[in-house]
């Protein structure tokens, strides 16, 4: 894995991300704050949540702090998908500046994590927030289809042939 391989993966995820926050902006305000009593809550808390682990992850890779998003600062969708994007661009730059050297650094987030409990590599580190934004993106589907909001698919080829596919819808 080299930094060309995580560019691609995050810019992965910022697609699927979209195309699953294009679905969110379907729901009513009620629908989108409802406790479904599934994964964390609401879609809400899915969305802000999925932010939140994105920024703390990249920002203690690139600054070695950790700081936590106070969550009730993005109470709506117009405050969550301005932020994402501040974050967004934040990350992509991090993720453009990546070594081999800095791939393999290990990390210890020691304010969250016990102690005896090993640290990883960067490049282990960022395969987690990826994995873990993909894992409350098919929650946060789950949940929009149970409220008969439209879902979509997330697959990794579809991104990969996604210019393809554009090409031949028009």
């Amino acid at each position: 894995m080299n930094r060309d391989y995580f560019v691609q993966l995050y810019d992965f995820t910022d697609w699927a991300n979209r195309k699953v926050w294009n679905c969110v902006m379907h729901l009513s305000d009620a629908d989108f704050t409802k406790d479904l009593e599934y994964s964390i809550g609401s879609i809400l808390n899915q969305v802000t949540h999925t932010m939140e682990v994105e920024y703390w992850w990249l920002n203690l890779l690139r600054t070695g702090e950790v700081d936590f998003l106070d969550h009730t600062q993005h109470p709506t969708r117009e405050l969550i998908i301005a932020k994402w994007d501040s974050i967004r661009a934040v990350n992509n730059a991090y993720l453009a500046s990546l070594t081999d050297d800095e791939l393999q650094r290990k990390v210890h987030p020691s304010a969250v994590w016990d102690e005896d409990e090993p640290a990883i590599t960067v490049a282990e580190a960022l395969t987690q927030v990826a994995f873990h934004s993909m894992d409350h993106r098919a929650q946060t589907l789950a949940m929009l289809d149970k409220l008969g909001a439209p879902t979509v698919g997330q697959d990794f080829l579809s991104y990969l042939h996604r210019e393809y596919d554009e090409a031949v819808a028009e």
